[in-house]
């Protein structure tokens, strides 16, 4: 109930313009509990752009013969640092903005401002002022929102809310797209305009925006490389080994260039150590490795150790296919056909 009858005391207290409305709000707080307020029940603490603003907003707000009187958003964190609004980081401050002897910094922390509603010559003139100190909230809340301007930036003013247009559209919400004057001079694309690129129209004149490579008045022509001395094949940039180094020789990665890789101390390499930037720019061959030496010695000796097996199954095979052929052949009975006939 509480809060309901804070909303509906601070909005019955709005003060409205065409543009954003103004909310004071009569229930002192500090600096950072103002904002928040401000924040969660309009748009911010109030922002002031120029001396213009400042003395509409002093216009309509009621008089006040004693504090407190009312916070704005502008702050400062250190003592040597400038003014500075919130939301827009402006660092303006009118030549006549401050009261009389004022910023004076007089408890060293006064880092806040409020702005006074009094009569007399300092009503409208802001003091600084601590920031855990209660003054009451003076709140804005924005009239532009995401539909404000349809193809536009929206912009507040006092009394005034603009849509700044994007190019090629008018109207007061940026609504209508401009209409270009359609004469014999008018040159309209098509699918034919570029044949490799995309066209874009304007009075008197048509253009094709071509694709990386091609050129021509249509895109038509894919561009040539100039064939000259100067023009280099180049190899992408090798990646340095796990647990190795790598040393390039014969210029900057280019065609023939040399490259070869080495190991850490207590790591043995695996592969060929040389690679070759070839004419295509790529290197030649597998990259090699850098592995652990008893790692490496475990390999080798696994790989001579099947060597030498392969090598004892091929000698014994032959062995045997030696000895088969070196065996006497027992001789076959001949049988005449007239002996048979006899028996």
């Amino acid at each position: 109930m509480r809060w309901i009858l804070i909303l509906f005391l601070g909005s019955s207290l709005a003060l409205s313009t065409s543009g954003w409305t103004y909310h004071p709000f009569k229930m002192p707080m500090n600096w950072a509990q103002a904002r928040q307020w401000c924040q969660s029940t309009y748009t911010d603490m109030v922002v002031i752009q120029n001396q213009r603003e400042n003395d509409y907003l002093v216009s309509m707000l009621p008089i006040k013969n004693r504090s407190p009187y009312y916070w704005i958003g502008v702050i400062k964190h250190h003592k040597n640092d400038p003014w500075t609004w919130i939301g827009n980081n402006s660092t303006w401050v009118g030549e006549h903005s401050w009261a009389a002897n004022e910023p004076n910094n007089n408890h060293s922390t006064e880092f806040c401002v409020e702005i006074y509603v009094n009569r007399g010559e300092n009503r409208g003139k802001w003091n600084d002022e601590k920031c855990n100190a209660r003054k009451y909230p003076l709140c804005y809340k924005a009239q532009c929102n995401e539909t404000s301007c349809e193809r536009g930036r929206c912009q507040e003013t006092i009394n005034n809310m603009t849509c700044l247009c994007e190019p090629g559209f008018e109207g007061d919400r940026c609504q209508t797209a401009e209409k270009l004057p359609l004469t014999n001079n008018y040159t309209q694309c098509n699918d034919t305009s570029c044949e490799r690129g995309r066209c874009q129209e304007a009075i008197n004149n048509m253009t094709c925006l071509c694709e990386p490579g091609f050129e021509g008045d249509r895109c038509q022509t894919p561009e040539e490389l100039p064939l000259t001395n100067n023009y280099t094949v180049q190899c992408p940039p090798l990646p340095r080994p796990d647990n190795g180094y790598l040393s390039c020789f014969g210029g900057n990665l280019t065609f023939n260039s040399t490259c070869r890789y080495g190991c850490n101390l207590g790591f043995l390499i695996l592969g060929s150590p040389e690679v070759t930037c070839e004419v295509t720019g790529v290197w030649s061959g597998p990259r090699p490795t850098c592995a652990y030496y008893k790692q490496a010695l475990l390999a080798v000796a696994g790989s001579a150790a099947l060597s030498v097996l392969c090598c004892l199954c091929f000698c014994c095979m032959k062995r045997r296919k030696r000895k088969k052929l070196a065996q006497p052949r027992q001789p076959e009975e001949v049988t005449s056909p007239f002996s048979e006939g006899q028996t």
